[in-house]
């Protein structure tokens, strides 16, 4: 994993346009998206200090320098999405390897389970298109997208997360 998110290949897959990421600068692709991997719950300027010290910790040679919060927000809009479902891609081709003993099986079986709810989204024109509406027992027009995520329950992975305007239904 650490060798994909530190490839030039992935940066230059996953970049939104062809001039982002391309003057070495103080906050690199690799270094934008190891920051979004992070659970931030304290303000952009402490969360950046933290993961600055933590990085150049693990590799004890300084090579991350520190950021502001701004550029942090501006990098962050050069990645594409999509660089996530690639990434879980990874991770998931690299754990389902023929001969991995740290899987879990049931009676030889994976266990696999998935969840589902309902997202309601802005009510936008663009929205509104795209996912249609609904209406609430008010007979207000909301704008919802049907999420789900499927599981590995007994080796605690999310193998794949859709966002979708179908509605199924089971019987």
């Amino acid at each position: 994993m650490r060798e994909t998110i530190f490839s030039k290949e992935l940066a230059l897959k996953f970049k939104m346009k062809e001039q982002d990421f391309t003057r070495n600068r103080k906050q690199p692709f690799s270094s934008t998206l190891l920051f979004m991997f992070n659970l931030l719950r304290r303000s952009l300027a402490i969360e950046i200090d933290g993961f600055v010290r933590y990085l150049n910790g693990c590799f004890s040679s300084g090579i991350v320098r520190s950021f502001t919060a701004s550029a942090f927000i501006q990098n962050r809009k050069k990645i594409d999405p999509e660089v996530f479902s690639h990434l879980s891609g990874v991770i998931i081709d690299n754990f389902y390897t023929t001969g991995n003993e740290a899987l879990n099986y049931l009676n030889g079986i994976r266990v696999l389970a998935v969840d589902g709810s309902r997202l309601t989204l802005p009510c936008t024109a663009e929205l509104k298109k795209y996912y249609g509406i609904s209406k609430n027992q008010y007979q207000v027009e909301i704008v919802q997208a049907r999420v789900s995520v499927l599981y590995d329950v007994l080796n605690g992975l999310a193998l794949d997360a859709t966002l979708d305007s179908e509605v199924a239904t089971f019987d």
